[in-house]
Formats: C-alpha cells, structure tokens, sequence
C-alpha cells in the first residue's frame, strides 16, 4: 500500500470515528473500534510489505525508571528488537527485568548532585525514556506544600535538569522521550491539578527544546509521548474508574511497543488511543465543547472517586 493511500485511509478512519463519537457517544465508539477503518488499514499495511529490521538494532537507549512494571516491558520490548539498552534507576541495585543489560545507573530525579553524577556515568547514546513521575489524585486543597514540591520535582524538574544534561550524551539523529499524561499532557483533569500542571510544563518544556535543538543545527528530538493507562501495579486501583470513564487499559507490553515505535519514528508528540487523540484535539480548538462531549461526565465520575478529602498517591517507575 502506498504512502499516499495510506494516509487517506489514516484521514477517513479519523473522521469517521470522530463523527460516530460525536453521535453515538464514547462507549459505542470504544465497543466499534475494532472494526475502524485505521485498524484495517494498519494491518494491510502490515501484510503489504516484509518485515524489516528495526532501526534501533545495535543503537544504545537508556530507560528512566527501568525497575517498574512498565520500565521491565520496556526493557523487555527494546532487547526484543535488539537495541543495548542502559537500566536507570532511583535505587541502588534495584531489579530490573531478568537479562543482559549494556549497563545500569542509579539517577535520583528528586537530588540535582545525582542527575550530574549518574548522567556522567552514562555512555554516549542513542535515545532515552523517561518513565518516571507521581501523580497526586485529589483536591487541590487537600494538597500539602511538600507534596506539590516534590510532585513537581519528580514529574518536572528532574526531567528538565536530567534532559540538559543529556543533550550532551544523545548522539544526533536520537531521541529524549518523555512518557507523560492522559491525552496529550495537557487536558486538564478536575483533581489532577498540580499533576497535569507538570505534565503541561514537560509536554510545552519537550516541544520547545525541539525547536531549540533545532535552530543550534542538532538533529535531536525530544518527543512527548502519552501512553493509555497500564495494567501496573501503580495503576492497578484505578484501572476500574478509567475503563467506567470509556478509557482502554492496555498491558504494559503493549505500551512498551507504542513507546518503542515512536523511538523509531521521533514524532514529537504521540498520543496512544483514538478516543484520546480526539478529545486533546477537541479541547485543544474548544474546551467547552470538551467539556460537552466529554469532559462533564468524566469529572463527575472523578469527583465520586477523588472528591474527598482522603486523596491518593501513586507512584511510577
């Protein structure tokens, strides 16, 4: 199949499952899913052409928070197209997916002296992932002051200081990715105040130093990418309120191929799910026609789970 038809058959599955969203409602747009157009055209695709090798084989990829569930997939999917790939991790000797490894750091986004150490001690590379960060799910209010400052130091300036420092070590025609928030990093969820005010920061933080980079003639990109919610243990609690909200819950393998893909393609933002990718475009033109398509009936539900003053924390990686 053609580039050319495979785009348009990309641009009809796109609207007509935006259309069918609009009339039919997000459930019914999920339960139809699998027979899109995009499916179908993807798998021709698929069965079109032979399988080539992936680009990343041979190429040196570091994983940030290598020791969670998610992180163990990624390693596991990155090995599977042969890539080398550098473990990071919070704690010292923390287990990483059973395997060879080209290398293992230890790299505490919370402490600036150990994002300077661990960075020097990587080799030269390829691409990186960051599949760290915390979200905090309540009221704003119910928020401590030491809670916002450290949920913004894991989930926004660790990555920043991190990504500068390892500018330096990402070979040209590599990729920094962060792995960030529901939809687009930016669609701003009732009780995920201070969360989705870090993950906006990266999300504009990633797009900016693109077009930086770019201008100082270094042929790097740094890509944002928002997966599904993953069956990890860190996720696991909420998993139910997702899929109520019409939310695909993917296994972390599954995640870990759209992480990977995007690796060899460096988009510079990437969004996993057709419904997600719809309500970020929809709010990015119109917030209030979100708000009626959608976003109403999710805060409501997010209220009946969040809107209590016993709020929640999870971690990631």
């Amino acid at each position: 199949m053609s580039p050319l038809v495979q785009l348009g058959a990309y641009a009809a599955a796109d609207l007509a499952f935006g259309l069918g969203l609009l009339r039919l409602g997000s459930g019914m747009a999920k339960r139809l899913s699998g027979l899109s157009l995009t499916v179908l055209a993807l798998r021709l695709a698929r069965l079109a052409g032979p399988a080539r090798p992936s680009v990343l084989k041979g190429r040196t990829i570091a994983v940030f928070g290598a020791s969670g569930g998610l992180g163990s997939a990624m390693v596991e999917e990155l090995r599977r197209r042969d890539a080398a790939v550098v473990s990071v991790v919070r704690r010292p000797g923390a287990a990483v997916h059973p395997g060879p490894l080209a290398g293992q750091v230890t790299i505490d986004l919370e402490r600036a002296e150990s994002i300077e150490e661990g960075v020097a001690a990587l080799p030269d590379l390829d691409a990186v992932v960051f599949l760290t960060g915390i979200d905090v799910r309540k009221p704003l209010t119910d928020h401590s002051e030491d809670e916002i400052s450290r949920l913004l130091r894991i989930n926004l300036e660790g990555p920043i200081l991190a990504t500068r420092r390892l500018i330096d070590r990402v070979r040209d025609g590599g990729v920094i990715a962060h792995v960030g928030g529901f939809a687009d990093g930016r669609l701003a969820l009732p009780y995920y105040t201070a969360d989705v005010a870090s993950r906006a920061g990266l999300a504009a933080f990633s797009e900016a130093l693109t077009r930086e980079l770019r201008l100082e003639g270094r042929d790097i990109v740094v890509s944002y990418l928002c997966p599904e919610p993953a069956e990890t243990d860190a996720e696991r609690p909420y998993l139910d309120l997702w899929r109520s909200m019409g939310t695909s819950v993917a296994a972390p393998s599954k995640v870990a191929r759209f992480i990977v893909d995007a690796l060899e393609t460096r988009p510079g933002l990437r969004i996993m799910g057709r419904a997600s990718r719809l309500i970020a475009r929809i709010n990015a033109l119109s917030p209030s026609a979100a708000d009626v398509v959608a976003l109403n009936g999710i805060g409501r539900k997010l209220r009946e789970a969040f809107g209590r003053p016993a709020g929640r924390l999870s971690a990631g990686g």
